[in-house]
């Protein structure tokens, strides 16, 4: 099943005429409205290859890929909102559009119709003497859309709420995520902690579950995409701030015990050179040297986390509590982290002269630093630990992650309760404590662009592993079309080379774990040239609007103004026909210049500034407008220019030709 073509006879806002999309299946559709029946008219598509798109052997099938291009504001991302109109129980939910989809299936002659806001449709062929009528009913098997943005664009949709279940662009994912957090992680007051905190753990947990997916492990072209090493492990960092010598806001009540916390840490972390022989005389390796060294660097985070949030204002914690009283023998044998288990256990707020509440509820400061070293020491090379990072299982790092997240909230929600009050629940984010264990899913820091391509397949991961695979969750449909607004924004000119490739190879691999193994299709929203290089003209879709006061309109097969050449074209060419850039292909400072440079050549009067004329010809790059430039100053100010310019050319050839050899 493929999407053939789509017939929009009016739009809310975008079209002012009928616009005709065909997606370049084995035929190209017009349409004719009489009488509110749309009469259909198809030619074979004498270029179209089945198979053309699948580099996989898998039972799920790409059955066709189609790029939108056009300028900012032209309408691609509504297109992509109409078609995904189609699909939606509520189809009033994006701008309405009167409309025909139509669908080709390889097993029927004719095409199905997939949504159909007429009367009757009539397909009209060279063979018969009358059209025949389509059947209005309803596709056996409806196909589905998931639509993917890595823009936040702070959309808001004033029909309904959950406009598309099968959303996963950045602004549906934000939401959901903040949803859940509003939903389950508030504290017994209703109050949530920080909404970036909550973000950057969603996130973390969908990019550790799909860098350890079996999925990943299976399949070479995934290690090759994010150049993984065998075994990939995720890293932790730990970071902390700068302890201050004297913490003159740090409440007097617990003054004593955070500074035995600080200072037993210190002193075990300043003798790191002894414990190599401390239990039975036996000699610490590397590894046992670097987990002791690391321990304490995690203690002197927590605290310093601590320390910072109370030096901010004195009314934090000033009512805190600490019976040093019933512990003072068990406090004297103590280390860093047995103080600090009990500083964080009996440390209490008193609420009224009767009345006290435990800082930490559920134990969960213990679980949290308890589950930490136990992971630090289950470690056992060199490179897996050092005094800043921890480099452990996915398992192991989102289960500190979440005991991190309690933490906070748990902190978090202490400061605006005692700070201002029970039942003025606001806090300012200057405020809020920061996380100290962050996460890193490889060895090194990745770049933007890496960082974009694993959101966009740890996102794909996330829905169909928690959506699709749990049949009793969401009914599978036996056919997707993944709808995908500019997900290649921020890859570099290498990257978007491998961009069409790369969704070939590695999306059958997904939806293959599904149960039905449907097929799938991809329309993708561009402003890169070199993606159109991937297709075949018939499978662009060109939007043409120059200007905002002008409507859109989307080029025909017939047009004269739609460009003939995409596949294997030369960039230049794509570049200047298929993304309508006036005049030039060069920017338009360096085209404001050159034009500044000929009017005051073909000045012959103005003879100011020759200098600045003379070194603006020499820095452009382009041999042959700048000799013909150099030629028209030595007609003007009758000097030999040009012999210059043409030895300082001849002089960069020949370091071309040297680096050649």
């Amino acid at each position: 099943m493929r999407l053939a073509a789509i017939y929009i006879e009016e739009h809310e806002y975008l079209f002012e005429k009928p616009q005709t999309i065909n997606f370049g299946g084995k035929y190209f559709y017009e349409f004719e409205n009489i009488n509110n029946n749309i009469y259909v008219t198809k030619t074979i598509n004498e270029n179209f290859i089945p198979d053309f798109f699948n580099l996989t052997h898998l039972e799920t099938k790409i059955t066709n890929l189609n790029v939108i291009v056009g300028q900012n504001g032209a309408g691609k991302s509504t297109l992509l909102d109409i078609i995904r109109s189609a699909f939606l129980e509520n189809e009033y939910s994006f701008p309405y559009s009167k409309s025909v989809f139509l669908v080709e299936n390889d097993k029927e002659k004719d095409p199905e119709i997939l949504r159909n806001d007429f009367n009757n449709i009539l397909i009209k062929t060279t063979n018969s003497r009358y059209p025949f009528k389509i059947k209005n009913s309803k596709l056996k098997f409806k196909p589905q859309t998931i639509y993917f943005s890595p823009h936040y664009d702070y959309k808001f949709n004033p029909n309904f709420e959950d406009v598309d279940n099968h959303d996963i662009s950045f602004d549906k994912i934000v939401e959901m995520d903040l949803e859940g957090m509003r939903n389950w992680d508030t504290n017994e007051y209703g109050w949530p902690y920080s909404a970036s905190q909550e973000l950057i753990f969603k996130n973390s947990l969908r990019q550790i579950s799909f860098l350890s997916s079996e999925l990943l492990k299976s399949h070479d072209i995934f290690k090759d995409l994010f150049h993984l090493q065998k075994h990939h492990m995720p890293i932790l960092y730990f970071r902390g701030y700068q302890l201050k010598e004297k913490n003159w806001n740090t409440p007097y009540q617990l003054r004593d015990i955070l500074k035995q916390i600080e200072d037993k840490a210190e002193r075990e972390r300043a003798a790191w050179h002894k414990v190599r022989r401390f239990e039975n005389d036996k000699v610490l390796n590397q590894v046992e040297v670097n987990q002791y060294l690391l321990k304490r660097h995690v203690i002197n985070c927590i605290l310093s986390l601590l320390y910072h949030q109370m030096e901010r204002k004195n009314s934090f914690l000033q009512e805190g509590f600490f019976p040093y009283e019933d512990f003072e023998a068990e406090l004297e044998i103590s280390d860093s982290y047995q103080t600090f288990i009990l500083f964080a256990k009996h440390s209490t707020i008193l609420i009224n002269p009767t009345t006290s509440k435990k800082i930490f509820s559920e134990n969960i400061f213990e679980k949290m630093l308890s589950k930490i070293y136990s992971t630090i020491e289950n470690t056992i090379d060199e490179d897996s630990v050092t005094n800043g990072t921890l480099k452990t299982s996915p398992e192991d790092a989102i289960e500190i992650l979440s005991y991190q997240r309690q933490f906070l909230n748990e902190l978090n929600t202490y400061y605006v309760r005692f700070l201002h009050g029970e039942n003025d629940l606001v806090v300012d984010d200057n405020e809020k404590v920061v996380e100290f264990v962050n996460y890193m899913p490889f060895s090194r820091r990745m770049s933007s662009g890496e960082n974009a391509l694993l959101n966009f397949y740890s996102r794909i991961y996330d829905f169909l592993n928690n959506n699709l695979k749990e049949v009793k969750f969401r009914k599978l449909n036996n056919h997707y079309i993944l709808l995908l607004d500019e997900a290649d924004l921020t890859f570099h000119l290498s990257w978007k080379k491998k961009y069409v490739k790369a969704l070939l190879k590695t999306l059958p691999y997904f939806f293959d774990e599904l149960e039905n193994k449907p097929s799938i299709e991809i329309i993708l929203t561009t402003h890169d040239p070199i993606t159109l290089s991937d297709l075949p003209n018939s499978n662009v879709i060109y939007i043409e609007r120059p200007d905002y006061s002008t409507p859109s309109n989307i080029l025909s097969f017939n047009s004269k103004r739609r460009p003939l050449k995409t596949f294997g074209a030369n960039i230049s060419d794509l570049i200047a026909d298929s993304f309508f850039i006036e005049n030039s292909l060069i920017g338009d400072f360096v085209y404001e210049k050159i034009k500044e440079t000929i009017d005051w050549l073909n000045n012959k009067k103005d003879t100011q500034n020759t200098n600045y004329y003379k070194k603006l010809i020499k820095i452009i790059d382009e041999p042959i407008i700048q000799r013909k430039l150099a030629e028209m100053y030595d007609d003007k100010m009758q000097q030999n220019f040009q012999l210059e310019v043409i030895d300082d050319q001849i002089r960069k050839l020949n370091e071309l030709k040297l680096r050649i050899k």
